[in-house]
């Protein structure tokens, strides 16, 4: 006997996000630059007609991973969202926050999910519209929001919170990616903590009303 439709839906869903966990690890390993879709299905202990089957092309298999890789990160990048802390210090804590979470061990390290996403993106455009919507713009929109929170407090001057959102994102990326991903730790170290203080207070200057605050401890 046959099963109902809505059980064999079931089961392809069940066995895809199964699949897509295997491969997140691989993908994100930076083990080996740009795995090939062969390399991808060993990972996942299937072979590669199977993994066409439930995902299609390596295309679409990336995409698939980064949006994993989103969905399992969804609530902690939500909680940065908003924050009731006065503006000095809600910046600093994101900005503390961000570099912890990078650096953080993980099955998967948030630090090469930016690596890969990023190196595949510039590699592959067709796959940097997936970075850009799973990866980088989640990220960005999540931190407009939380702008946006202060802003309308009267904390934050009026201004173009994607535009401020890039400013304050974009340093702390980057150092994070050179002294990591990048191996920028062995060859000119950073204290990744005083540059996270220094760029968050920078921020406040630049763009609070009446100067930064007490600032409280991450």
């Amino acid at each position: 006997m046959s099963r109902p439709r809505g059980s064999r839906d079931a089961d392809h869903e069940a066995k895809r996000r199964d699949l897509l966990g295997r491969m997140a690890t691989r993908l994100m390993s930076r083990t080996v630059a740009r795995p090939s879709l062969r390399d991808l299905a060993a990972a996942a202990e299937v072979s590669v007609p199977t993994l066409r089957h439930y995902f299609g092309s390596r295309q679409a298999v990336v995409d698939a991973v980064m949006a994993e890789c989103l969905r399992r990160g969804r609530e902690g990048l939500e909680a940065l969202r908003h924050s009731d802390l006065p503006f000095a210090d809600s910046i600093r804590l994101y900005a503390d926050s961000l570099v912890r979470a990078l650096q953080a061990p993980r099955d998967v390290v948030l630090g090469d999910v930016f690596a890969v996403s990023l190196a595949e993106g510039v590699m592959d455009p067709d796959v940097g519209i997936s970075a850009l919507n799973h990866i980088i713009e989640p990220t960005l929109q999540v931190l407009e929001a939380r702008l946006q929170v202060h802003v309308q407090r009267g904390e934050m001057i009026p201004v173009d919170v994607r535009a401020a959102g890039l400013m304050l994102l974009s340093p702390l990326l980057l150092a994070s990616l050179h002294q990591n991903q990048l191996q920028g730790s062995h060859v000119r170290p950073l204290a990744l903590e005083a540059l996270a203080a220094a760029v968050s207070d920078g921020f406040v200057r630049a763009y609070g009303r009446g100067g930064p605050g007490p600032v409280a401890s991450a």
